[in-house]
């Protein structure tokens, strides 16, 4: 459904720093699109809250309500009734009563004819991805490998995987580097080699995805601290 009508009504504003208790989630944006306003006004049941989306840092948590549905709205005029809006539907995930710290991951998804959302939303439940922990997403069409600490990560197009072979109790430096398919000369090319410091107290995203512009694989990182 593309939306509903309401009456205006204004959204909530989450201080700084608040603490909230009970089943939470947090957004990651793989991607913002230029157009899209943020803060964005996230739904849950009819109230309202503005939450701000960064690709380098997980949103401030939203508690997750008892039907598990959080969704991403946007307000816009009814074309059919001028002193009225409606919210369109960006984005919408769903969250198993069983899961009680969720990240939602949001994926970009080509528009499609009947439909207003921008996002495809992966749920992630947090109790299997945890501190020291790395997470990849490959958002790109090219085969991807990542070599941490010599073992191999191996992403296809669209995989997304938690690489946990050994947890990390103090921060420990690894060697890390990344890698893609050559489409057309079908041997591995090297995107960047470093060391990083794993750390217990956060885990590490990194995302893959083609840039349009230069034409080229790319990849950043979002860094998720770990909560109590």
């Amino acid at each position: 459904m593309l939306g509903s009508a309401l009456h205006a009504q204004e959204p909530e504003q989450q201080e700084e720093g608040e603490k909230k208790a009970g089943r939470l989630a947090w957004f990651i944006a793989t991607h913002i699109p230029k157009d899209l306003d943020t803060p964005v006004m996230v739904m849950i049941g009819t109230k309202l809250t503005e939450v701000t989306l960064s690709k380098r840092s997980p949103s401030q948590p939203v508690k997750i309500p008892k039907d598990g549905v959080i969704k991403i709205v946007k307000e816009v005029p009814n074309p059919e009734k001028p002193d009225e809006s409606i919210l369109l539907t960006l984005a919408e995930a769903r969250i198993s009563e069983d899961v009680k710290k969720a990240m939602i991951i949001l994926v970009p998804t080509g528009k499609q004819e009947g439909s207003s959302l921008i996002f495809r939303s992966k749920v992630k439940d947090l109790a299997g991805f945890r501190g020291g922990e790395s997470l990849y997403i490959n958002l790109s069409k090219m085969n991807v490998a990542v070599r941490l600490g010599g073992k191999d990560i191996a992403l296809k197009p669209g995989d997304i995987k938690v690489h946990s072979a050994t947890r990390v109790k103090k921060p420990t430096n690894m060697a890390i580097s990344y890698h893609y398919m050559h489409p057309v000369k079908k041997d591995w090319k090297l995107i960047s080699a470093s060391t990083v410091v794993m750390r217990p107290t956060r885990r590490e995203i990194c995302i893959f995805s083609w840039d349009t512009r230069f034409k080229r694989l790319n990849y950043h990182g979002v860094t998720f601290p770990v909560t109590k």
